[in-house]
């Protein structure tokens, strides 16, 4: 013969039983959004110089924007960066986003500098780290972003029929690319130094080519 309670623990039971399950989903949830929160990559912290590097620019037309080199001519020229303290970082997880006005390019170490270039053969990538081939940047250690090409324009009046003086370019499109990007000589242009894990800015500032 049943007790008149019986009918009731079974009831009971079923509510504890999704309490504590509710109660374990939610911790699991919290759980796996704190992992989630712990595992957001910081970007590396460091200071670092730019100097642009002027090897040589040469062109023997002035009149359009292609370059048309002096035969055998070739220019190491660019940008300077060196590690002034802070994190190391390797240059294949970085970006450099070059930006003058409206006009900007974005360069990684995985774009390859075009067959037509001024930079001497076997030269194909545009980072560079100096004296060290371990592509890891530890506070002093330097690096290169290479232009691949150079020119010169002619500069022209109001009335663009007279030519009064030149401009001496720096010019960057990877092999591939749509479009490239010019960085005019005593011209203030903007870079930014982007971790690519983290998406970032490492660092960011401003550089005139002179």
């Amino acid at each position: 013969m049943k007790s008149e309670n019986d009918s009731a623990v079974s009831p009971v039971v079923g509510v504890m039983l999704m309490l504590v399950v509710t109660i374990i989903i939610a911790a699991m949830v919290s759980g796996f959004a704190g992992g989630l929160a712990g595992e957001t990559r910081k970007a590396p912290q460091a200071s670092l110089s730019l100097t642009p590097v002027i090897d040589a620019i040469a062109d023997e037309d002035t009149t359009n924007w292609d370059p048309d080199y002096p035969t055998g001519f070739t220019a190491m020229n660019g940008l300077l960066f060196e590690n002034k303290g802070g994190d190391g970082f390797g240059l294949s997880d970085i970006a450099i986003q070059l930006q003058s006005q409206d006009a900007k390019i974005t360069i990684t170490m995985a774009d390859n500098v075009p067959s037509e270039t001024c930079l001497p053969d076997g030269t194909t990538k545009y980072f560079a780290e100096v004296g060290s081939t371990d592509g890891f940047i530890t506070p002093g250690d330097r690096f290169m972003v290479y232009a691949d090409n150079c020119r010169i324009e002619d500069v022209y009046d109001s009335t663009y029929t007279t030519v009064i003086g030149q401009a001496k370019v720096l010019s960057w499109k990877p092999d591939g690319a749509a479009q490239g990007f010019a960085a005019y000589l005593n011209t203030r242009c903007e870079y930014s130094i982007i971790d690519k894990a983290s998406q970032k800015i490492i660092q960011k500032g401003e550089f005139v080519l002179q």
